[in-house]
């Protein structure tokens, strides 16, 4: 075989290998949230939905988290997620003392909807009720107790 068919053939298997999806993004190094409740539910993934105490949260579940696998199916990951999405733009703190500081520990996610999300352990998702402390509105103050109750 000449010196240029050879190159041919390597080129044309090494792209194959690689695949022509070079400008779909990788899902399956990142965690993914379901966009629903029912969305969780369909994918097997969920854990418990929560009743809030305050209006500004419009919903909250926790899940497990997941990602794709190559072939698009979803494949979990460990442990466990609290995922809520709220009216305004607040942050949570676990306490009284670090919602006065302005310590929200807890992180974001964006996907055209923007939820607050929790590292959940066992011994919290076994609890009937979650109790967080809102810090944010117009003046990026504490404005007290967050009561997720777990709904049955």
């Amino acid at each position: 075989m000449n010196k240029k068919i050879q190159i041919v053939l390597t080129s044309v298997s090494l792209l194959s290998l690689i695949g022509c999806n070079i400008d779909i993004p990788d899902k399956t190094s990142s965690v993914q949230v379901s966009e629903t409740i029912e969305e969780s539910k369909a994918r097997g993934v969920f854990l418990a939905e929560y009743k809030p105490n305050r209006e500004i949260i419009k919903k909250a579940w926790a899940e497990t988290p997941w990602v794709y696998d190559t072939l698009v199916n979803i494949r979990k990951s460990k442990g466990f997620r609290l995922y809520i999405l709220s009216k305004d733009s607040i942050g949570l703190s676990d306490s009284w003392l670090e919602c006065e500081q302005g310590d929200t520990s807890n992180g974001t996610i964006s996907m055209g909807i923007e939820y607050l999300i929790f590292e959940l352990t066992e011994e919290e998702l076994s609890k009937d009720t979650l109790i967080y402390y809102i810090y944010g509105g117009k003046k990026r103050k504490c404005m007290g107790e967050l009561l997720l109750i777990k709904k049955k």
